[in-house]
C-alpha cells in the first residue's frame, strides 16, 4: 500500500507544474518573508516593488508582487531585515526591523497609501508567535535564551525539552562533562530525532543519540529550532523530532565578549550517604570560560566570526565519582594477615590471590578494597576531570548581489578522567575517554531571478571516542597468570556478590578498550521558486557515513564470586574471558529525494503538499567481518559420540559476501555484503497538510495533516558484532 500512495500524491503535484506554477524556500538554515501588498481600499497592487535588506550585512533582495498582490523572498538567512514596499502613485511603506529565522515564513503584508501620504515605519521586532503557512509544530529558541537561561554545563541540548510535545529526564546539574540531553518527541524513541547543525547532518550514527553531539558554546548559536510534528517533505530521516541549530555570523558592525562562568560545592548539600559514613562533601569546581569577536573584512561584502570556550571541571560529586552504599563483609579490618583473616572468617586457608588483592594498596594509600565504615558498607568519592577547548570560525562572503557563499567550521577536543566507569564501583580504577567534534559547512546560495532560488551545500562532520582504563595494579603484581598479559596487564574484574549492592573492582571492562570515529559527508541541494499562489521547494540529499570502530570486550577477563568467603577460598561462581576480531570498518549511504508546493489559496488557508523517497542502505564492512545466523538453515551435528559432537558443523551461520581470505569461515556460506539479503526501496514519504487562520488577526490557527516517516537505523548492532560468533 505504501508503494502506491506516492502514485496518488503525483497528481496534484503533476497539475501545479503548469505555468501558473510557483515555488518557496526555507530550508535548514534559513527562513523566508512573504506577504500581500494592497491599497487602502484591500485592492491588490500587481508589480509592487518589495526591497529586503539584511541590518546586519546590508544584503539586498528585490522582488516584485504577481497578478494576486504576493510576494515571496526565499532562502534568507536568520536575523533582522528592512523591507520597503514601493509602487506607482503610492507612497513607501518602511518595516524597519522584521525577524527572520530558521525553517519559518515571516509574514508581513503591506496596506499602502496613495502618494503624498506619508506612512510611518512599521516594526516588527519577532518572528509571529502563531505561523500560519503549514500543519507543522516547533519552536525556535533564539540567541538570546539559549545564552542566558541558566544552564548547569552550558549546553543547549538542555533545553531542547521547552518544545511543546517534548518529554525529558531532569539534567542532572552534578554531571561532569558536557551532560547532553536526549528528548523524547511524541513519545517516539530518543533515537529517533535528527539533529544538524549549519544544515549538516551531524548525527551519531553509531547509537543516534545526543550523547557524543557537537556543542557549540550558547554565546555563539544564533538559534535552533526543534520540529516536532509534521515537518513537510524538506525534512527527514527520522519519525520523531528533527533539531536544525545555526551559529553565528558576522556583519558590518563590529561585535565581542569575553565572559567566564565559575560553579562550586558552596552551597551543595553533602550526600546522605557519604554524610553517614563521615565523609566530607565531594569537591566541585567547573570553570568554563571563553570569547567572541564578529565583523566584517569589507563593507557589506566579507564578514567573519570567531570564538572561542574552554571549559576546566573537577568533579567528587558526580556519579562517576560516587561510591555509595557499596556491601562488603562488616568483619573486614585493616588487620589482614593470612592468620587473622582464617580466624575472623573460620576458614582453613585462604587463597593466595586473594590474600594479595586484599593487602595491595593504591597510590593514595587506600587498600585496593576498602574497610567498611558501618554496618558492613562502604561510601567514598573519588574526583573525575573534564577539559574541553573548542573553537568556532565563519566567514560569509558576498561573490556578487546575486550569489552569496557561507563556511562554517567547529572543532572541540574534551579529554575526561572518570574515577569510576564501566564496572567498578570503589574508586582506584579511573579511565581516560576522549570526544573530539569537527564539523565543516559550505553552503552557496545563487538568486536566477526573484522567483528562483538555489541553495547548494556540502558538509562534513566527524567524531571520534577514545576510552581507555588506567591499570594501577597488573595481574603480575598478584600472581594472576594470563596469556594476553603483556598486551592487557590490568587486572580482570572481580565482582564479589555483585547482584545483592557487593564490591566490584578491577579494570572496567565493557565498553572500555574502545576507539571509535564515526565521519559523515552530506551533499544537499535545494531548489526555490515562486509562482503566484504556490511556492515549491525541490532538493536532493546524499550522507555518507563511516565508522570505524576497535573495542576490546573483557579482554582481561571477569571473574564473579557469589559471597566473600568465596573470594577468600577461590570458589569462582563464573569467569569470562574476551577473545576475537576486534575492529569493524563500517561504511553506508543514504541517498534522499524531496519535492514539497505550499500552496496560498487565500491569506486564511494554505494546503502543504509534499512527498520524499528515502532510500537508507544496510552498512556494510569493508572487510566482510559480519556473520549472523540464518534459522532457515540451521543444522545440528547430526553425529555425537562419547557425549562428544562429531562430523559437520552447525549449520545456520553465515558470513557477508566480501569477506576477504584472511577472514574467510570454512564450511560458513557467504550472502550479500551487507548479509541483509534485501534493500527496501519503497520508502516513499507522502506528507498532506493545511493551516486555515479564521481570524483576520491570525491569532488563531487551525492544522492538520498526514505524514509517513521513517527512521535511519544505527550501526549499533553491527558495531557490537565483536561478540558475535564464530568470530
Amino acid at each position: 500500500m505504501i508503494a502506491r500512495k506516492p502514485t496518488f500524491l503525483l497528481l496534484p503535484f503533476a497539475f501545479l507544474l503548469l505555468p501558473s506554477l510557483s515555488a518557496l524556500a526555507q530550508t535548514q538554515t534559513t527562513g523566508r518573508i512573504a506577504g500581500t501588498v494592497k491599497d487602502q481600499n484591500g485592492a491588490v497592487i500587481v508589480g509592487a516593488e518589495v526591497t529586503v535588506v539584511s541590518r546586519t550585512t546590508g544584503d539586498e533582495r528585490k522582488v516584485t508582487t504577481d497578478a494576486t498582490g504576493d510576494y515571496t523572498v526565499a532562502l534568507l538567512l536568520p536575523g533582522t531585515y528592512r523591507i520597503g514596499v514601493a509602487a506607482n502613485g503610492f507612497s513607501t511603506q518602511i518595516f524597519d526591523t522584521v525577524q527572520v529565522v530558521i525553517t519559518e515564513t515571516t509574514l508581513v503584508d503591506a496596506d499602502l497609501t496613495v502618494a503624498g501620504v506619508i506612512a510611518d515605519p512599521v516594526v516588527v521586532r519577532i518572528a509571529p508567535l502563531v505561523h500560519r503557512d503549514g500543519p507543522q509544530l516547533g519552536r525556535v529558541v533564539g540567541s538570546r535564551a539559549v545564552s542566558e537561561l541558566p544552564l548547569a554545563t552550558r549546553n543547549f541540548t538542555q533545553i531542547l525539552g521547552l518544545s511543546p510535545g517534548t518529554s525529558a529526564d531532569l539534567p542532572d546539574n552534578t554531571a561532569v562533562g558536557r551532560n547532553s540531553q536526549d528528548i523524547s518527541v511524541n513519545g517516539a524513541r530518543t533515537t529517533q530525532n535528527s539533529y544538524q547543525i549549519n544544515g549538516v547532518d551531524a548525527n551519531n550514527i553509531r547509537n543516534n543519540n545526543s550523547l557524543r553531539l557537537a556543542v557549540p558554546a550558547p554565546e555563539t548559536i544564533q538559534e535552533f529550532k526543534v520540529q516536532t510534528s509534521l515537518y513537510d517533505a524538506t525534512f527527514g530521516r527520522s519519525g520523531g523530532g528533527n533539531v536544525q541549530a545555526v551559529t553565528k555570523s558576522g556583519a558590518n558592525d563590529f561585535h565581542g565578549a569575553a565572559y567566564e562562568y565559575f560553579r562550586n560545592d558552596a552551597l551543595n548539600a553533602n550526600n546522605p550517604f557519604l554524610k553517614a559514613a563521615g565523609v566530607t562533601r565531594p569537591g566541585l569546581k567547573r570553570n568554563v570560560f571563553g570569547g567572541l569577536l564578529g565583523g566584517r573584512l569589507k563593507r557589506d561584502k566579507a564578514f567573519f566570526f570567531i570564538s572561542y570556550q574552554g571549559t576546566r571541571e573537577r568533579n567528587g560529586a558526580s556519579d562517576n565519582s560516587l561510591s555509595s552504599s557499596v556491601l562488603i563483609d562488616p568483619s573486614l579490618t585493616d588487620d589482614r594477615s593470612e592468620q587473622t583473616l582464617r580466624r575472623t572468617f573460620n576458614l582453613p586457608s585462604i587463597n593466595p590471590i586473594a590474600l594479595a588483592l586484599l593487602n595491595v594498596k593504591l597510590p593514595s594509600g587506600q587498600f585496593l578494597i576498602p574497610t567498611p565504615q558501618a554496618n558492613g558498607q562502604y561510601s567514598g568519592s573519588a574526583p573525575s576531570s573534564y577539559q574541553e577547548d573548542q573553537f568556532n570560525a565563519n566567514v560569509d562572503y558576498r561573490i556578487n548581489e546575486r550569489n552569496w557563499l557561507a563556511v562554517k567550521s567547529f572543532s572541540s577536543n574534551a579529554p575526561l578522567t572518570l574515577a569510576l566507569f564501566s564496572g567498578p564501583n570503589v574508586p582506584g580504577f579511573t579511565a581516560d575517554q576522549e570526544t573530539d567534534n569537527r564539523l565543516v559547512s559550505i553552503q552557496d546560495t545563487y538568486t536566477f531571478s526573484s522567483t528562483v532560488t538555489n541553495e547548494a551545500r556540502i558538509g562534513y562532520h566527524f567524531i571520534r571516542q577514545t576510552s581507555f582504563p588506567h591499570e594501577p595494579v597488573k595481574d603480575s603484581d598478584i600472581g594472576i597468570s594470563r596469556a594476553n598479559a603483556n598486551t592487557f596487564p590490568g587486572l580482570p574484574l572481580i565482582r564479589i556478590a555483585q547482584n545483592a549492592g557487593g564490591i566490584v573492582f578491577g579494570t572496567a571492562n565493557v565498553n572500555i578498550d574502545l576507539a571509535f570515529a564515526v565521519p559523515s559527508v552530506t551533499l544537499g541541494d535545494n531548489l526555490s521558486i515562486t509562482r503566484g499562489k504556490h511556492s515549491i521547494r525541490t532538493g536532493a540529499e546524499v550522507i555518507y557515513y563511516q565508522q570505524n570502530i576497535t573495542q576490546n570486550l573483557n579482554t582481561r577477563g571477569q571473574i564473579d564470586f557469589s559471597n566473600f568467603n568465596n573470594f577468600l577460598t577461590g570458589t569462582v561462581n563464573q569467569s569470562v574471558f574476551g577473545t576475537g576480531i576486534n575492529y569493524r570498518s563500517l561504511r553506508t549511504t543514504d541517498y534522499n529525494l524531496f519535492v514539497e508546493d505550499d500552496s496560498k489559496f487565500s491569506r486564511k488557508l494554505t494546503l502543504n503538499l509534499g512527498l520524499r523517497y528515502e532510500l537508507d542502505l544496510p552498512p556494510y564492512d569493508t572487510r566482510g567481518r559480519i556473520t549472523t545466523f540464518d534459522p532457515a538453515l540451521y543444522k545440528p551435528r547430526l553425529l555425537v559420540v562419547g557425549g562428544i559432537p562429531r562430523g559437520p558443523p552447525i549449520g545456520g551461520f553465515v558470513q557477508a559476501g566480501n569477506v576477504i581470505p584472511q577472514y574467510d569461515l570454512p564450511d560458513v556460506p557467504n550472502v550479500g555484503k551487507r548479509i541483509v539479503r534485501s534493500i527496501d526501496p519503497n520508502n516513499f514519504a507522502p506528507r498532506i497538510g493545511f493551516a486555515y487562520s479564521p481570524l483576520d488577526s491570525g491569532s488563531l490557527v487551525v492544522r492538520g495533516g498526514y505524514g509517513i516517516f521513517y527512521s535511519r537505523i544505527s550501526v549499533l548492532h553491527l558495531s557490537t558484532a565483536v561478540q558475535l560468533p564464530p568470530n
